[in-house]
């Protein structure tokens, strides 16, 4: 029976390859990870670096790409839930934050987290890149 790995320890293992040069080893570390927690965040900004040093762009944007969808989606399930669970506070929450400017009018966070806006960023900076000879 094979002894399950923690995921601090993934991680720890992970940047030993990475340290070793053994990037392949480190990569399949990462999306070992990631297939325990899709939330984490230190696996997909250490696999955008390694993909970024081998110059594999397409791979580190599909990379982004799925950071950016994995946060986004575990945020909107969440209020979603509370939301579902809290309903006549939601209520009151919705119309508070609509009046400090917190949501738009249709509901919509105003202002969105600093790593997927640090993302998006990275995002612009390797679509650049591909498309620059």
């Amino acid at each position: 029976m094979a002894e399950k790995i923690s995921h601090k320890s993934l991680l720890e293992q992970a940047r030993q390859l990475e340290s070793e040069d053994d990037f392949t080893g480190a990569i399949a570390k990462y999306n070992e990870a990631l297939s325990n927690d899709p939330l984490t965040i230190a696996a997909y900004n250490r696999l955008m670096i390694i993909y970024r040093k081998q110059k594999a762009y397409k791979k580190e944007l599909d990379t982004i790409n799925k950071g950016i969808k994995s946060l986004e989606d575990h945020a909107h399930q969440t209020r979603a839930t509370w939301m579902k669970a809290h309903r006549k506070a939601a209520k009151l929450s919705q119309a508070l934050a609509k009046s400090l400017g917190q949501i738009d009018a249709k509901g919509k966070m105003t202002n969105e987290d600093p790593v997927i806006t640090g993302w998006k960023h990275r995002k612009a900076m390797v679509l650049k890149r591909m498309k620059t000879p």
